[in-house]
């Protein structure tokens, strides 16, 4: 039987949040990943193929047991990279098609990208994952903001249906996700008003065509969209509407300027 955390752990792991400069306004939603991981890490299913995430699963109770916020931050974020990467990756034909678009593997684009985007997902948000591995990310987003719908893309089916499961465990309503196998290049990005992504590619060659074709949408289409950009490689293909609102080197986050009313 799966296990059930309740609110105690996440309200005493946002409070130790609260005590970290770069947490403190986002204590309560930090609480609340911590709750999911722990219960993601609870299931059977999750801790036979994750066998040593139980010591990260102990380290969090000590943590908070002895009061103790950077020793919690340390092994919320190494449980949350163990997550992110579970999955059989991709078949032989998913890596070919990789290799043609020159894409990455995906990588954990960390929290802070999740906790920045709040103020930008309202309940009728539709926001897209390009690349989303096992979707945590996006289910990150959805758990804590909850909105209309999250566009989940990934070319392997492998990792979707680690994905669907990661979302039943975090109690995610089945409507309020839609999961499409696909390359990244296909996607109709144009349906979401918020767009994630973790360097997918490399912008040379087959991958300078992804970011071609990824932002041919967003110059064309959505007015007022704002992207989230991790190792960003998508801002030069971008047109002059969009204006990059912050940046630290790891994130860049990018907002289109909406159109008068009446412009066509």
């Amino acid at each position: 039987m799966e296990r059930s955390f309740d609110r105690e752990v996440e309200g005493r792991a946002a409070s130790l949040f609260s005590q970290i400069p770069e947490y403190a306004s986002n204590a309560a939603e930090t609480g609340r990943i911590v709750e999911a991981l722990l219960s993601i890490a609870a299931s059977p299913e999750i801790g036979a193929v994750l066998p040593d995430a139980g010591r990260e699963v102990s380290e969090i109770y000590g943590a908070i047991a002895a009061s103790d916020p950077e020793r919690l931050e340390a092994a919320t974020l190494r449980l949350y990279a163990r997550i992110h990467e579970l999955g059989e990756a991709y078949s032989a034909d998913e890596r070919s098609r990789l290799r043609g678009s020159v894409g990455y593997i995906c990588y954990a684009g960390g929290l802070s990208p999740v906790l920045r985007a709040g103020p930008f997902i309202r309940s009728g948000t539709t926001s897209i994952d390009l690349g989303a591995g096992n979707g945590l990310q996006g289910l990150l987003l959805q758990l804590l903001y909850p909105h209309r719908r999250t566009i989940q893309v990934e070319l392997s089916g492998s990792l979707i249906d680690v994905g669907r499961r990661l979302q039943a465990l975090m109690r995610i309503d089945p409507e309020r996700v839609e999961w499409r196998r696909q390359d990244i290049a296909e996607a109709a990005v144009h349906e979401a008003d918020f767009v994630y992504l973790y360097r997918p590619a490399r912008p040379v060659d087959g991958g300078r065509k992804v970011y071609e074709a990824i932002a041919g949408q967003l110059n064309t289409h959505v007015p007022g969209v704002v992207v989230f950009s991790v190792a960003d490689c998508l801002g030069p293909f971008l047109s002059e509407e969009f204006r990059v609102f912050f940046t630290d080197g790891h994130l860049t986050c990018f907002r289109k300027a909406a159109r008068p009313t009446g412009s066509g």
